[in-house]
């Protein structure tokens, strides 16, 4: 879906595509996490409409033809933004680790390639739970984040960042000790659980694969 958000040109395209993560949005039991999401999110959609709409003539991926604003292909390029956020808050949302990795496995991947996926998705939601932690208990000390100007704030996270950066490091030091002690090595041939691809998989995978496929034909070939 964010591959057909790049390579999709037309307005009525996109926002059918727009219109189908947002079904799938409210139609899941992570909605609630969706839409905090995009509230989040919402001035960073605002700005890009403004930039594109007043600034597409310095774009470095595509030349426009015309001058001053372009209201059309701002709201085009806020609506391409907006897809490929509430896709990625979608796959956020409902796909866990163990879940995408055991997904991996179905395709045959090297062990390697799926266990570093794994690791590194797991080390990033470690990452998340000690930025919580560390940010609460700085605030709950006095430190005001959000005091001042952009400066000003910037120069507020840094006992948030440095106390996380230490931790990151410590858990990589306790992980990497947990894996010598067990004498992990990609060497031995070692088994692991492989998921299931069910019927409803392979259709929508397939779905979307003819239509990337039939998107690329049309708008990079020119065969359609």
């Amino acid at each position: 879906m964010v591959a057909l958000a790049f390579i999709f040109r037309g307005f009525v395209e996109l926002a059918c595509l727009a219109a189908v993560a947002l079904i799938v949005s409210f139609l899941g039991a992570w909605r609630n996490t969706v839409l905090k999401g995009l509230k989040a999110m919402a001035p960073l959609l605002v700005v890009a409409f403004i930039l594109w709409s007043f600034t597409y003539g310095w774009s470095i991926f595509r030349s426009y033809e015309g001058g001053g604003a372009n209201f059309q292909l701002g709201a085009f390029m806020a609506l391409r933004l907006f897809v490929i956020i509430l896709v990625s808050l979608n796959f956020i949302a409902m796909i866990k680790p163990s879940e995408l990795v055991r997904a991996l496995a179905s395709f045959k991947l090297p062990y390697k390639a799926v266990f570093i996926m794994g690791l590194t998705l797991r080390h990033l939601y470690t990452i998340a739970d000690d930025y919580k932690a560390v940010k609460e208990a700085q605030t709950s000390r006095g430190l005001e984040l959000d005091k001042g100007g952009l400066h000003a704030r910037i120069k507020n996270y840094i006992p948030v960042l440095i106390p996380l950066f230490i931790k990151s490091i410590e858990n990589a030091e306790k992980l990497t000790l947990a894996m010598e002690l067990r004498s992990f090595s990609f060497d031995q041939r070692r088994s692991y659980l492989r998921g299931r691809l069910k019927a409803i998989d392979i259709a929508i995978i397939s779905a979307f694969s003819i239509a990337l496929a039939l998107t690329i034909l049309r708008y990079w070939v020119g065969a359609i």
